[in-house]
């Protein structure tokens, strides 16, 4: 090959150079978001600490003890590349300090938003907050009876670690309050007042799926 060949061919071969790296191929195989359009499905275990106010004279209504088991089954949608929307359903079981077969149960249903803060690490602080319902479940040893639900709201933050990508590791702090002091329990002569204003911390770990 001439030298006059050669210089015809520099051309050419730089020309097919960049479109072999051209933008639209550097998107193609940049990496995906690491949150954004994916879906988490998570569970969490832990404790919480009750700190509402109890006024019903009814035995088990009052009086718990502290740091009772809690956990909680989570599904949400990371709409945004820091933030998701979320439906979550909660369960805490007290017992009475005096009576320990006294119980009452509650079930928190309720949406949710969480916001991540990015980092330049694989822990990411987050915060969030939700509202919907919470019934009220009180069992004895010879029955059960269960309050009509009430609104309840719930905020608070905590951490998510993701060592890979589908997999994430929470740890979290959340608030809750509902408004059960004006529920009533019905299966008596009279519906009777609960009487309980349902505040309490819960302090849970978790583990998350990502898909896709």
């Amino acid at each position: 090959m001439s030298f006059v060949d050669i210089r015809r061919a520099v051309p050419v071969g730089l020309l097919l150079l960049l479109l072999g790296t051209s933008p639209a191929s550097a998107v193609r195989y940049a990496a995906r978001p690491l949150l954004w359009q994916r879906t988490a499905v998570s569970g969490y275990f832990g404790a919480g600490l009750p700190v509402g106010e109890f006024s019903s004279s009814r035995d088990g209504d009052g009086n718990h003890e502290s740091w009772p088991f809690d956990w909680a089954a989570e599904i949400e949608y990371f709409a945004g590349r820091t933030w998701s929307l979320g439906f979550s359903i909660e369960g805490t079981t007290y017992q009475d300090k005096t009576d320990p077969t006294l119980e009452t149960n509650l079930s928190t249903y309720s949406g949710f938003i969480r916001v991540v803060v990015p980092t330049a690490t694989d822990v990411r602080p987050y915060i969030r907050g939700g509202m919907g319902g919470v019934k009220l479940q009180f069992q004895d040893p010879v029955s059960r009876n269960k309050a009509d639900a009430a609104f309840s709201w719930q905020v608070g933050g905590g951490l998510l670690w993701l060592p890979v990508r589908w997999l994430g590791l929470n740890a979290q702090a959340l608030y809750y309050q509902g408004g059960t002091y004006d529920s009533y329990v019905e299966g008596f002569d009279q519906p009777t007042i609960v009487g309980f204003d349902v505040k309490y911390w819960s302090f849970t770990g978790g583990v998350s799926l990502f898909f896709p």
